[in-house]
């Protein structure tokens, strides 16, 4: 192992260990930060395998838009940028955010009306055939995560077995649900998910995750990863709803379902990589010099609603950075690709050392303020607090977003529901 070219990588990784186990082992409640680290360290190690990789000679050809020479630096800028997140997370703020109130009791009947929400949600590919705008689609799509993350968090604080069986019945409906309708592969995962993340935080311990109630939970993940390069070569040209499974069925028995070259397929650990990303945007860098804003200027009119402005461009981030990489074309009116540049890959690529910096702080403060607004650990069940920090946390534990974009969605939420908050009865 060569240190100038793994050495960014190592150092952060062997921290966000340390700060991980350390929180494990004295067993404090984990906060927002601490399931980015967790995502994060996964993240890392998936850049670790790709240094690797390069430097073995079986560099995976789908990351094409990589530049490898760069690596090191990218390596070394998602080190500092995640520290820099650290310093503005923790830092000390002479102010904060109304924070997000509705207390409820929790009884039976809270149970059962949750269970029975999250189960319409869970299936809306049946019944749910219109887009809402922007943040009013987040709402519906969180609905069911959230009585998932409800259910089995106090399954696991009050170690209630039937509350954890409606959990996991809530997970794999919802899982069905987006293995039929969904695009993004990540929302087949996302339900399991966000029930481990819930179980953790309400037994506070790690020794449950051994029995055989989480065999289901296994058995779920590893048929996700079993499908993971099939559903992302397919899902352009797969039809929606119970005619999928027949399509994946016969695609998953096809010599020709995918690529048998290995350097062209992406397994769900390498897709978890940003280090072709970020090293693209360093090379685009060093070729053109900083875009001065160029890259977040969509962001301006983000918040001006569709109704006031019906033709108001699409707000496609991914799509442009494709195009900047020569790995988008234009089809059917749109485009066939979308890049993720990273939060740190775009302030560096927008603003060089100084954007990284002062936006990698930021970053951590805005965040530590809209997670402080939802009053999480309140001793009294906060309905709207926990929505939006189950939103966070599973947004934290998947790399907070693909880019700046993401903060657009954060504050159009929080702002949905701090008006809900504020005209309660």
């Amino acid at each position: 192992m060569i240190l100038p070219d793994f050495g960014a990588s190592i150092t952060l990784s062997a921290y966000l260990i340390y700060e991980l186990v350390k929180k494990v082992s004295r067993r404090e409640v984990f906060q927002l930060i601490d399931f980015y680290f967790l995502g994060l360290l996964i993240t890392v190690i998936s850049n670790i395998s790709l240094i690797y990789s390069f430097i073995s000679g079986t560099f995976l050809l789908s990351y094409n838009y990589a530049a490898p020479d760069f690596f090191p630096l990218a390596s070394l800028i998602l080190a500092i940028s995640n520290q820099l997140f650290v310093v503005g997370y923790t830092m000390k703020l002479g102010f904060s955010l109304p924070k997000l109130k509705l207390p409820l009791k929790v009884s039976n009947n809270f149970i059962l009306i949750t269970f029975t929400a999250g189960l319409i949600f869970s299936i809306k590919g049946f019944w749910m055939n219109v887009a809402l705008p922007g943040a009013f689609q987040s709402l519906i799509s969180l609905a069911p995560l959230v009585a998932i993350f409800v259910l089995s968090r106090f399954a696991g604080k009050l170690n209630y077995s039937f509350l954890f069986r409606r959990a996991v019945a809530l997970a794999i409906f919802s899982s069905f649900n987006a293995l039929l309708f969904s695009y993004l592969r990540v929302e087949i995962l996302l339900p399991f998910i966000v029930l481990i993340l819930g179980f953790y935080l309400g037994a506070n311990s790690l020794k449950p995750f051994f029995t055989i109630s989480f065999v289901p939970i296994a058995i779920a993940i590893a048929f996700f990863f079993s499908i993971f390069e099939l559903l992302g070569s397919y899902r352009e040209n797969i039809s929606t709803g119970f005619a999928r499974l027949g399509q994946l069925n016969e695609l998953y028995y096809s010599q020709n379902a995918v690529n048998e070259d290995p350097e062209y397929k992406l397994s769900a650990f390498d897709r978890s990589s940003n280090l072709a990303q970020l090293s693209a945007a360093v090379d685009l860098v060093d070729n053109y010099g900083p875009y001065q804003g160029e890259a977040s200027a969509p962001l301006l009119v983000a918040f001006i609603p569709r109704f006031l402005w019906p033709e108001k461009p699409k707000i496609a981030l991914g799509v442009w950075y494709a195009l900047e990489l020569g790995v988008a074309i234009e089809v059917d009116d749109w485009f066939n690709n979308s890049v993720n540049m990273t939060i740190p890959g775009q302030l560096y690529l927008d603003f060089g050392w100084i954007g990284l910096i002062i936006g990698s702080i930021f970053t951590g403060i805005l965040l530590q303020l809209l997670w402080k607004a939802t009053d999480f650990y309140s001793p009294t069940f906060n309905l709207l607090g926990t929505f939006y920090g189950v939103y966070l946390l599973f947004s934290a534990f998947t790399g907070i977003g693909a880019d700046l974009q993401i903060f657009v969605t954060f504050i159009a939420v929080y702002l949905i529901l701090l008006v809900i908050s504020l005209v309660k009865p």
